[in-house]
Formats: C-alpha cells, structure tokens, sequence
C-alpha cells in the first residue's frame, strides 16, 4: 500500500513536470514597462544598438500581441490612463492615477495588481529611472484624480490600503521628497524610517533584509539596481511582483533609444535568473512620433546623424509637436501617438498574450497567472 501511494505520487509529479510552464500557476509577476517605448521606437533601438533588425531580446519573447493604449476619454493615451489601465483592469481618463471619474464629481479608487500581492502577502518593489511618483510607478499604489498632486502620492505611498505597502521603492525625485514633506513638516529621511523603511540615495542599501526605499536626482546603474531589488523581494516564500519602468520618450532619440537598449538588457538578465515560475511580461504604456526614415545597412546608424541634428532636437523639445523632418534617418514628433503597442510575454501565464488586445487585458493576464480573482 505504501508503495503504491509513492507510485502514485511518482506518477503524478512526472504528469506535473510535463505540464508546460505557460499552463502553470505563476509564483512571481514581474513587468517591464516602457514608458512610450512603442513599436518604431524598439524597432529603431535595436538596430542603433546592434547594427541589426530584430535584434532586441523583448524581439525573441515567445508570446507576443499588439495591446491598444487609448484611454477612457482620448483616442491617444497620457502615462496616469495608460499605466492604470495595465495594473487595474480599467480604463479612465487621461491624467487620473488609478481611479475612476465618479458621476458627483469625485473618484473611485481601483484595486491595483500591486495592492491584490501585498494583500496577499506578497512581497513587492517598484523601481523606475523616473520620479517615484511620477505617474507610472504611482499608478501601482496610489489612487489620485491628477497625476500632478505629488504631495497626496507621497502620503499614500507609506499609507497603503493593503499591506504594509512597497517593499522596495527605488527612483528619482529626492528634492521633490524634500519640498512634499516640509509641509508636513518632517524630511524625507524621518518619514520613510517612521514607515518602517530603510531610506537612502545609494541602490546598495537593496539587498539586505527589511524595507528599502532609493531616491536620488541621478541616474544609476539598472541591472544592479533590479538584480539587487530580486534578491530581496525573492526571500518571500510566496512570492513576488516587481514593476520596472524605464523611460523610452525619444523626444532626445539618443537617449531614449539608449534607455530602450538598457531595458533590453535588463529583461534578457532578469529572464535568464528569475526562474521558471515567474511570469514577465513587457509593454509600453503608449508610442511615441519616432520614425526611421533612412539609414544604409552595413554602416552604424549612429554615424548617420550628422551632427548638427543634436542641437534640432534639443530645440524641437522646447517646442512639443515639432518635426524634425530633415534628419535622414530619423524624424521626431515630440508627442504621445495611439497606435497599438507591443505586448510580450513568457513564463506561467504567457500563452494569454496573443492577437490584438486592450491594455485593460494585461492585468487580467497576470492575474490569471497567478490563480487570483477579479474583485468589483
């Protein structure tokens, strides 16, 4: 009899091993957005970075759809609608932070993904090259009708509805801490140990046990900074869902097409050690008026643009929704655009991705993966 049960058991284990991981439940989440990183931008990316198309490893990702962007009240979406959309289920208007118009005036917080894994005793982090709380990473946590109001994101992010909150928060915005919470009278540093975090400027304070909480007006290194914010959040039995944004606006190409290579980086690394039971999923929460208009094969993109065209863009910057049309290789619009994104995906979960979809459906995604239910 007792054989017979270890046989059975046996059996079962080999059934569950053949079982492929996309049909699997997920034990971590983590997505990767870049922020207005759409389809010309990641195209022109991996060509300036690799001297060749398809080049990207998000370009290798087994499952792959086209997401729509638009938002509850505009065709073309901001970051607040966008993000909200990915991490609520829910569409809302341009410049709310997970929340919905209400008839009276008012606004309805909508439960995040974020908020479903600290209730359920998750661990979480959000890390961005970008203000933390600045629209995307505040759409994690915060529920707000304007994505301006720093102050009331700052308060909600160490007063979580669920949980205890984030448990690694790295990102820019040191001196807009400071200017918030002098009118509250304390600083940045005696605000977040009340939280119960450990507060800094240097992304090694990552890593170590208890809460972590990185800001700085610099930039810093992103694979350290996420591989360090894996090991932390990883010691959680049950699990984890990581946010990283990285900042792809191409209103400066150089940059934003750099940002786009790191990202890339970042995602081959992190998928290569974050095991087989973590969902990661990639997506832009809108496009960007980048496109490659030229360029001749076997030569680096790079040395294409003549150089006169840094100070072009510098000045189509000061003056949103200028054309720079007399770059031979690439021209910038410098606005938001509402054509489909690329979604891609791989892991426990990961087959969900595919077709067209609404951005609304990539939190149903991750949700699926890991067993959850949809709250009203």
């Amino acid at each position: 009899m007792k054989f017979g049960s270890i046989a059975v058991v046996a059996a079962a284990g080999a059934l569950l091993g053949a079982v492929p991981a996309s049909a699997q439940k997920a034990r971590n989440v983590i997505l990767f957005l870049g922020d207005a990183g759409g389809v010309p931008t990641l195209n022109a990316a991996g060509i300036m970075a690799h001297d060749r198309p398809q080049s990207l490893f998000i370009q290798s990702m087994p499952h792959v759809a086209l997401s729509d962007t638009s938002s509850l009240n505009n065709w073309v979406t901001d970051s607040a609608a966008g993000m909200t959309a990915i991490m609520t289920g829910n569409k809302t208007n341009n410049g709310m932070v997970s929340a919905l118009p209400s008839p009276d005036g008012g606004n309805k917080p909508l439960k995040t993904f974020l908020e479903y894994a600290e209730q359920r005793g998750l661990s979480t982090g959000v890390v961005t090259n970008m203000p933390i709380w600045d629209a995307t990473p505040a759409a994690t946590f915060a529920h707000v009708p304007s994505r301006k109001d720093k102050d009331q994101i700052f308060r909600q992010m160490l007063q979580p509805r669920f949980g205890d909150g984030v448990d690694v928060l790295i990102g820019k915005g040191q001196a807009d801490a400071v200017a918030s919470f002098a009118k509250d009278g304390v600083t940045p540093d005696q605000a977040f140990a009340k939280a119960g975090y450990r507060f800094g400027h240097d992304t090694a304070l990552v890593g170590g046990a208890g809460r972590a909480a990185v800001l700085r007006d610099e930039d810093f290194a992103p694979i350290p900074a996420v591989e360090a914010t894996l090991r932390q959040l990883s010691r959680n039995p049950k699990g984890y869902f990581l946010m990283v944004e990285w900042d792809m606006h191409t209103d400066d190409p150089q940059k934003g097409l750099r940002h786009a290579a790191e990202m890339d980086d970042m995602i081959r690394r992190i998928s290569a050690i974050a095991g087989k039971d973590t969902l990661i999923l990639f997506t832009a929460d809108h496009s960007f008026g980048l496109r490659m208009r030229g360029g001749k094969r076997h030569a680096p993109m790079a040395q294409q643009q003549s150089a006169p065209m840094a100070q072009q863009y510098a000045e189509a910057a000061a003056k949103p929704g200028t054309t720079i049309a007399s770059n031979p290789v690439i021209s910038v619009e410098d606005t938001h655009t509402g054509e489909e994104v690329i979604a891609a995906a791989s892991g426990p979960g990961a087959n969900r991705v595919h077709g067209f979809l609404a951005n609304t459906h990539l939190f149903d995604v991750m949700l699926a993966a890991m067993g959850w239910k949809k709250e009203n």
